[in-house]
């Protein structure tokens, strides 16, 4: 239920946005696709989980990470959107026991993936891996569910 309720309030949200109607299919799905691999860039960034130098100084904005955490939430349903698989109703996660770093480089193979071969199965994968993302940083569906609409 959690997955087919975030699909419902991204469509109301996409169909508030205004496409360059110059975009053909390709375009817009290839736009779609670069943007979310900026959003996980921009997550990763603020998570700092690419770090490997002692840094006794480094401190993370939960609020942030969050924050950027919806952004991809939100661009991964969009995409999903535009490729046709909103009769997606719900996705198992099962705990991972990969650092942080490594689901990130494994959500960019997703996301290519996608790119390369535009299946429900690849989508459903990314989406299982995002959300495996959060349950590592500590988001519940329910945080999830209530914050994804602001």
């Amino acid at each position: 239920m959690f997955i087919c309720d975030l699909f419902k309030i991204q469509e109301d949200m996409d169909k508030k946005l205004s496409i360059d109607e110059s975009l053909d299919d390709y375009k817009l799905r290839a736009r779609k696709n670069l943007e979310l691999h900026v959003k996980v860039s921009e997550l990763a960034n603020v998570t700092r989980c690419y770090n490997y130098l002692n840094d006794n100084n480094l401190t993370i904005d939960t609020d942030a990470v969050f924050d950027k955490y919806l952004d991809c939430i939100h661009q991964v349903i969009s995409v999903g959107i535009t490729n046709g698989y909103t009769s997606i109703d719900d996705i198992t996660v099962q705990p991972t026991e990969y650092c942080l770093s490594d689901q990130f480089l494994n959500l960019y193979i997703d996301i290519n993936d996608l790119i390369i071969s535009r299946s429900r199965d690849h989508f459903e994968t990314l989406l299982e891996d995002l959300l495996s993302l959060g349950n590592t940083l500590g988001f519940s569906k329910d945080k999830i569910l209530n914050d994804f609409c602001r």
